[in-house]
């Protein structure tokens, strides 16, 4: 079992270019061809020592993945919004993808398929938290009596609002904008909640 790498002596900022390397050559070569020899010899870093604190490729690629916290900042702020509205507002704000992290989610639900094991972890780590935390802002408009609370409808509506973040722009042939957004908001998203009485219109 790999060793936790918050308790290896290797410092934060080693970690980081580390993950860098991990992240060239993802984009580089992909998930497949990645190997721990290629990431030692770039990161000049022993393979060992990649072994000892990740045991293996798709460890070391999803701490690689998960640990830029600005690359995971939260979709709708930290503050907790007034209404479902307000919430997207934020969304509509967030930076759009770049053609890097498309090629990376391309190349890694490629991988995903190919490779049922780095399929999970990849949901665990990295999907999950997202589906949950779009989630959550259809529960907490539940909470306050905007819509009606439906769980499954939730979390599709998760899955379509990430899918739409993360591939508008390869689907369409055009930059994702914040109109491109909010259109996905006010024909579909809105529209399949059902919203109470108390939604203030």
């Amino acid at each position: 079992m790999a060793s936790d790498p918050t308790r290896s002596r290797m410092s934060a900022e080693r970690r980081a270019e580390l993950f860098t390397a991990v992240h060239e050559l993802l984009i580089d070569v992909g998930y497949e061809r990645l190997t721990l020899d290629a990431v030692a010899a770039r990161a000049r870093a022993s393979k060992a020592t990649l072994y000892r604190l990740w045991g293996s490729k798709s460890g070391l690629v999803l701490a690689a993945l998960t640990f830029d916290g600005a690359r995971h900042q939260p979709l709708f702020g930290d503050a907790d919004a007034s209404s479902i509205d307000e919430a997207f507002v934020t969304m509509l704000g967030a930076d759009a993808v770049s053609d890097g992290d498309l090629r990376m989610g391309f190349m890694l639900l490629q991988a995903a398929s190919a490779d049922p094991e780095f399929a999970t972890a990849l949901r665990a780590e990295i999907i999950e938290p997202r589906v949950g935390e779009v989630a959550a802002v259809f529960e907490a408009a539940a909470a306050r009596g905007e819509v009606v609370r439906d769980a499954p409808l939730f979390r599709r509506l998760a899955y379509l609002v990430l899918t739409d973040l993360a591939f508008f722009p390869l689907l369409d042939g055009h930059s994702d904008t914040q109109v491109a957004r909010h259109d996905l908001y006010r024909r579909i998203i809105r529209p399949a909640l059902t919203f109470t009485e108390h939604d203030g219109e």
